[in-house]
């Protein structure tokens, strides 16, 4: 916390914290009703995990409102009620985790399911050669005025093209394009390395099995032929991956809206010892929130038919955004944890992770890109080719891009896609790039 600073600075932070209060508080009523309307009205059963989750957020504010202001600052922040929300956010997290590793899964046997389509399902020719079509997204591509989007259409383009790479040549490549990482921070490498490792199914979360329905779907999809494949397999397959990705975007959905308001609640723990709010403003928050877990309660789904409810919860967010969002500049305990939670990383861990400057050389890339390679040898052991390329394709889009210039970007698109002997694969890698081309063309108002 800061102990100095002149009389502007403390009021200044004041400011801060006040309007965070009302931010986050404003934002957990709306959040709740949200919440709890579609808990009483939604169509989808939510699994027992998902259901204790929210049972103990609930919990943790009930016990909240009706401590209401007994406890003040630090005393606040050592109440049970505040450790049970840490504990609750980290368990969140983990199950967080869990589902980003499925949604990993799930990219990976979409690829394949894409290009085995075309043996299955007969589609329009494509209105392109591969070198009408690789012209097309390179000029499309320097259309873009901003470098971050320009860097992240390539990486979409790239993530797409087919992969024909001996094991041999992809290592070097991983290696070369981890050479760009040398003389940054050691921890800062590792930290992409273990991503890296995830997304590319090497390294895998404990507790997957947990989530039997997705799990069950991604074992179909493990254990397909797909060299092999017929109809009725790719229909089975598909048909999986669709049950597979719609479940998890759904409970993805529930977790986000879940963390929202944990992270809205621990600002408010946060704050609430030092804050300076309108008495009456702040009756109407608890008043609210303790209504709608009322209602929540009794299962009256008539409640959340009346919205006006919500009405003097208008502009409250509003009004204080631009100061909570403009964040703090000097080193403070308490706002520098309410901007990671309210940083837009909703899974941000609110503790700062210490620093580890060692900077990593040559010698210490080599090493780890020699044991990233391991890893990948392990994994491409034990799967189909198709799924091996998948994961190639995965990881390269994920590398950093090393093109000197655009036509080195042309000259890499056209020879992926005429190194491609495999029809189907390559009418289904063409036919998805001309979609992204399409899209983006709308996207920068260029006509097709």
């Amino acid at each position: 916390m800061l102990t100095g600073g002149t009389d502007l600075e403390n009021r200044a932070r004041k400011k801060k914290i006040s309007a965070a209060y009302r931010y986050c508080f404003s934002g957990l009523v709306l959040q709740l009703w949200l919440y709890c309307e579609e808990r009483l009205v939604g169509q989808r059963d939510i699994s027992r995990e998902e259901l204790a989750v929210g049972q103990e957020l609930t919990g943790i504010l009930q016990a909240f409102l009706e401590r209401g202001d007994e406890a003040q600052g630090a005393e606040v922040q050592e109440s049970q009620a505040f450790e049970r929300l840490k504990s609750l956010r980290d368990r969140i997290i983990g199950r967080v985790e869990i589902l980003t590793a499925f949604s990993d899964c799930f990219q990976i046997y979409e690829y394949v399911l894409n290009r085995v389509e075309r043996r299955f399902v007969t589609l329009d020719d494509s209105r392109y050669t591969p070198e009408e079509l690789a012209s097309s997204l390179v000029e499309t591509m320097a259309a873009m005025g901003d470098g971050v989007q320009r860097n992240g259409f390539l990486k979409d383009i790239v993530s797409q093209l087919p992969v024909r790479f001996t094991k041999k040549k992809f290592y070097a490549m991983v290696t070369e394009r981890l050479t760009t990482y040398v003389g940054l921070n050691r921890g800062g490498v590792e930290d992409y390395l273990s991503m890296l490792r995830g997304s590319a199914m090497v390294s895998l979360p404990e507790g997957m099995e947990g989530e039997e329905e997705l799990f069950s779907s991604l074992a179909c999809l493990r254990q397909a032929d797909y060299r092999n494949l017929d109809r009725e397999g790719y229909e089975r397959c598909r048909a999986s991956f669709e049950e597979g990705s719609m479940l998890l975007t759904e409970k993805m959905d529930y977790y986000l809206s879940v963390e929202q308001m944990v992270n809205d609640l621990y600002v408010v723990f946060l704050t609430q010892g030092e804050r300076m709010t309108d008495a009456l403003k702040d009756m109407r928050f608890r008043t609210s929130a303790a209504r709608i877990l009322e209602a929540l309660e009794q299962e009256n789904r008539e409640f959340f038919e009346k919205e006006e409810f919500l009405i003097h919860m208008e502009g409250i967010q509003e009004a204080a955004m631009n100061l909570v969002m403009a964040g703090s500049g000097e080193r403070d305990e308490i706002l520098d944890k309410v901007d990671r939670l309210l940083s837009g990383s909703h899974f941000m861990s609110v503790e700062p992770e210490a620093v580890r400057d060692e900077e990593a050389d040559r010698g210490w890339i080599d090493q780890k890109a020699r044991e990233f390679c391991q890893d990948m040898d392990g994994l491409f052991g034990n799967v189909p080719k198709a799924v091996a390329r998948a994961v190639m394709a995965k990881v390269i889009s994920s590398l950093p891009l090393v093109f000197r210039d655009s036509m080195e970007v042309e000259e890499y698109i056209r020879s992926s896609l005429d190194s491609c002997t495999d029809f189907a694969e390559r009418e289904a890698s063409m036919e998805l790039l001309e979609s992204q081309l399409r899209e983006q063309r709308l996207m920068n108002h260029v006509l097709v």
